[in-house]
């Protein structure tokens, strides 16, 4: 290997999250709707026999398969959820890389006629529609938690610096919670709303 071959391999290369490899990844559409001229944020109610975080408020999205852009995976799992085919994307928000290893692609999102949704109740309960306006009038309630590594056993202590003395990092992690009417809104799902809101 010589500078030439690293050019070579390295120059066209398009930077993205070390490590994504390994981690599991998901896209989203944060979508909007306009009823009666006035602007609201669809979200999803998932379903309640769910295997992964039944009743949980979402938007509508999924795991990017393999080959597959986070744009086409975005769209074709909302699809799959709500029948829905008319979807203007306006732009992709900031991508989050969570603790556990999950990178999730959300894009702001148009829904032209809510008429056609046909939800598929396997996955979704019900969806429910939130003004923007009542969004950006209404902070979210925050809590703070430690973020804590836990090591395993044989975790080889005697290649670092002062082993198992060592002054490992811990990080604090934000939640957040928006309430409306009997629906609370939380944990990534807030998170992406509040990097949208926070554009506006």
């Amino acid at each position: 290997m010589n500078l030439s071959d690293i050019k070579n391999k390295i120059k066209g290369t398009k930077p993205y999250i070390n490590g994504w490899k390994q981690a599991k990844r998901a896209s989203i559409i944060v979508p909007l709707i306009q009823l009666n001229n006035k602007l609201y944020v669809l979200f999803e109610v998932r379903a309640k026999k769910l295997n992964s975080q039944p009743g949980d408020i979402c938007f509508p999205g999924g795991k990017i398969d393999f080959k597959e852009t986070p744009k086409q995976a975005a769209l074709r799992e909302t699809y799959e959820e709500l029948g829905i085919k008319d979807i203007e994307i306006i732009n992709e928000l900031d991508t989050v890389v969570r603790y556990d290893g999950m990178i999730i692609h959300p894009f702001l999102s148009i829904i032209k006629d809510i008429k056609n949704i046909k939800i598929n109740k396997s996955e979704v309960d019900h969806v429910f529609y939130v003004p923007v306006d009542y969004l950006l009038n209404h902070k979210p309630l925050e809590a703070v938690g430690k973020l804590i590594v836990k090591r395993e056993d044989d975790f080889p202590y005697d290649l670092i610096v002062n082993g198992e003395n060592y002054k490992f990092k811990e990080g604090p992690y934000r939640y957040l919670f928006y309430k409306y009417k009997d629906y609370v809104i939380w944990g990534i799902t807030a998170g992406i709303l509040k990097n949208f809101l926070d554009e506006l």
